[in-house]
């Protein structure tokens, strides 16, 4: 005897309710089936009031159903219908298989009505209550839902009534399907929202758009509307990998340096051997990309490689592109950065914002999530373990270098048709464990050691390329090493040797600038002291001019003087007026030499940039007039202000002042004269940048800019081609900006001039 297999009616509610640990996954899953429907676009309306939302709509316009499509496939548990009919008519391979996703109505609300028409035949209302199902002692077959035929007219009343109450415009409805969800069994607030707005963009992969809109709305909130994709293009790496029969290709695309700087400043570089072969030379950094043609089994971290031989072939074909994206400069915080690696300037406020949106890899199946991979930052590659083996930065040593869990935005994308070993698992949380799911992660772990390798090996040459250029600073990393073995060795002695010899000059170079500052520090102690006096011959200077004209005004008038015909170099009148010139110029030095070092300045205070730059600008007015300089201050706002030492910024922007104005005079040319202070707010950054039309940088400087900051370095020279710089100048502008935590500043290419950029961390 054969009995038959029963369902009890909590089965759907089980289906429903426990299949779907959240709303949002219940929604998702049902625009997953206007997906398939092959509709545009997909249009979710929340209507109600906030925390109290009573209907969802779904809206699509695909096919739509017919009568016997909702008999045999709508009302059918487990339906293989998608999985008979895997493309659709326009050719979108569908994201669904299981047949149980219409059980997504249930976990939203208590009642469900659908709206369906099918060209060509009769518009249709579909009903059910989830209660029905709830009844003790029922089958699942004892549960009926109301079908009846409806106008297509109606359908259109209700959509255009529905586009009035959002204050929207929903396309002509001529076919497709309306699912309305009634008693929310979910309250939504704003951050409930938020969630299901990330989620829904996340459906879209960053990498491919689909032809496939969405759009949320939300009664009484204008928050909502278009869901757009997420491309991105602040990146450091973006790395496109796409596998088939043919093979690996993969495409490397590099945009962490500045490509300037390495042609001009760290063109050593491409002088070490590692750097002298594809892809890493200069020519190959000076491509946008770069190609790989690969086979699997060229790809390191392939833990068994038996394994890979035997599953290849089941694989199918896949493609994987990901962002690996720095939220900070730095890989390890005791590099010297700033002189190692020439960074690309980026926002790392804005970096974080996105990654903390978008970060982990996530795995698409036919343009649609396959949850829960990378949600969340879900780690299902185990990067952050790897990377704790061994957390070391790009540029520390060749070999082991990895990256964090936190700097990668990736997309992995198969298909129902290539991957038929990559399934889901029947509760739809994830892919099914078995050995091809296993070395297709270790597949995804080698194409992304691709560009570990690339990244590790160009910054570890730039470490070295540091260390040849700064002997010095290598000498004590090798002494520092060979005092921590403890070990007595020919080699640890002459280690220790050479750094000691190292350390001992850098005193002696310490001592000497310490003597020259201590010659500038007293130098501005005697001005403190007679600021009394100075002040007091700077007030005479002002009245001077009148009283002179008055004395001589009482022996002989202005008329009776231009009667006698004199040259102005006898005339007393233009005499007095020349010197009326020389002293205001005086006047303008002793009110800038004591106004230099007062008190008050000395105080760490709210600096107001626009006032600063404004009295700034005014301090050096009169030596702009008289060399013909045009000297502009632009950029600064009322909102724009930084916590500093007042006297910080004068020793910072009288010294690029006073260097701007020897290199304009050196130039010769009268014509043409000009400075600019120019500010701007960088994310959380306040960017400065001072320029001028200059001779420029001397050719010496042109290869290696950052030289300019080094204590003593000079190009300054007299007629006879002496030195007369003290190489000082610059030097404490950067250690005066360097006192500031994570400000910087650089030099900036130009083709004329000189420009210097300043970043202060607000």
């Amino acid at each position: 005897m054969k009995i038959p297999f029963t369902a009890s009616a909590r089965t759907a509610m089980l289906i429903g309710s426990e299949n779907f640990s959240n709303p949002e996954g219940a929604i998702i899953e049902l625009v997953k089936n206007t997906y398939d429907a092959d509709s545009p676009c997909c249009y979710i309306l929340f209507d109600g009031a906030e925390n109290q939302y009573s209907d969802i709509y779904i809206i699509d316009y695909g096919c739509g159903m017919d009568v016997d499509t909702i008999i045999d496939c709508w009302m059918q548990i487990g339906t293989d219908d998608k999985q008979n009919h895997i493309e659709t008519a326009t050719g979108r391979i569908k994201s669904g298989a299981k047949g149980i996703g219409r059980f997504a109505l249930n976990r939203l609300g208590e009642q469900a009505v659908m709206y369906t028409h099918k060209e060509g035949g009769n518009a249709y209302a579909w009903k059910v209550d989830w209660k029905d199902f709830n009844a003790p002692g029922k089958r699942i077959n004892d549960i009926m839902a109301d079908l009846e035929t409806v106008s297509l007219t109606m359908i259109q009343e209700k959509l255009l009534n529905l586009s009035k109450h959002f204050k929207i415009s929903l396309p002509i409805f001529t076919k497709g399907t309306i699912l309305n969800i009634k008693y929310l069994a979910d309250s939504w607030s704003e951050d409930s929202f938020d969630h299901l707005f990330t989620s829904l963009q996340d459906l879209i992969p960053p990498f491919d758009i689909p032809s496939f809109q969405q759009y949320l709305y939300i009664a009484g909130n204008v928050n909502y509307g278009k869901i757009e994709s997420k491309s991105y293009d602040d990146f450091d790496y973006k790395v496109s990998a796409n596998y088939n029969k043919d093979g690996l290709l993969v495409d490397i695309q590099r945009n962490e340096l500045d490509i300037n700087a390495l042609q001009s400043e760290y063109r050593g570089l491409f002088e070490l051997d590692d750097m002298k072969r594809f892809p890493f030379r200069l020519k190959d950094f000076q491509q946008e990309s770069f190609q790989l043609h690969l086979r699997l089994s060229d790809l390191s971290g392939i833990r068994d490689s038996k394994l890979l031989e035997k599953y290849a072939t089941k694989l199918g074909a896949f493609r994987f592109d990901f962002y690996f994206v720095k939220n900070s400069k730095s890989d390890i915080n005791s590099e010297k950065y700033d002189a190692k690696y020439p960074y690309r300037q980026f926002s790392p406020t804005h970096r974080r914002q996105w990654l903390r949106k978008n970060i982990g890899v996530k795995i698409y199946r036919d343009k649609f999530r396959v949850r829960p991979y990378g949600e969340n930052g879900d780690d299902w590659l185990h990067l952050g373990d790897r990377y704790s083996q061994n957390p070391i930065g790009a540029g520390q040593r060749m070999g082991g270098y990895h990256i964090r869990q936190n700097q990668i935005v990736g997309v992995v994308e198969i298909s129902r048709l290539e991957n038929l070993y990559l399934q889901d698992k029947s509760g739809r949380e994830g892919l099914q464990e078995n050995e091809v799911f296993s070395i297709f992660k270790d597949i995804l772990l080698g194409i992304i050691n691709i560009m570990e390798t690339d990244r590790n090996t160009i910054m570890y040459n730039l470490s070295l390329l540091y260390d040849i250029n700064h002997p010095k600073e290598n000498a004590k990393k090798q002494a520092d090493k060979a005092q921590k073995t403890g070990e007595y060795t020919q080699a640890n002695y002459n280690a220790l040797s050479q750094g000691y010899t190292v350390v001992k000059q850098e005193l002696e170079d310490k001592e000497e600038e310490v003597k020259l500052l201590r010659n500038l520090a007293s130098t501005g102690l005697i001005i403190t002291s007679f600021s009394h006096e100075l002040n007091n011959l700077s007030i005479q200077t002002k009245n001077r001019y009148e009283n002179l004209l008055y004395a001589l005004n009482q022996v002989t008038s202005i008329e009776d003087v231009n009667k006698l015909g004199l040259q102005d170099y006898k005339n007393p009148y233009e005499i007095i007026k020349t010197q009326k010139n020389y002293d205001e110029q005086v006047r303008s030095w002793l009110e800038f030499s004591i106004n230099s070092i007062s008190k008050d300045k000395r105080l760490r205070k709210t600096i107001h940039l626009k006032n600063y730059f404004e009295m700034f600008k005014k301090t050096w007015k009169t030596v702009m007039k008289e060399l013909n300089i045009d000297f502009n201050v632009t950029g600064f706002s009322d909102e724009m202000q930084i916590t500093a030492f007042v006297i910080d910024f004068d020793t910072i922007f009288n010294n690029l002042i006073s260097n701007s104005i020897y290199a304009i005079k050196a130039k010769k040319s009268t014509k043409g004269r000009d400075i600019h202070i120019v500010g701007n707010i960088e994310d959380d950054y306040l960017s400065i940048i001072v320029s001028d039309s200059g001779k420029g940088l001397d050719k010496q400087y042109q290869n290696n800019p950052s030289v300019i900051f080094n204590a003593f370095e000079s190009s300054k020279c007299n007629k006879n081609g002496e030195k007369i710089g003290t190489g000082l100048g610059l030097y404490i502008v950067k250690a005066t900006i360097n006192e500031y935590k994570g400000s910087s500043v650089k030099v900036l290419h130009q083709p004329v001039g000189f420009a210097i950029k300043i970043m202060f961390k607000i």
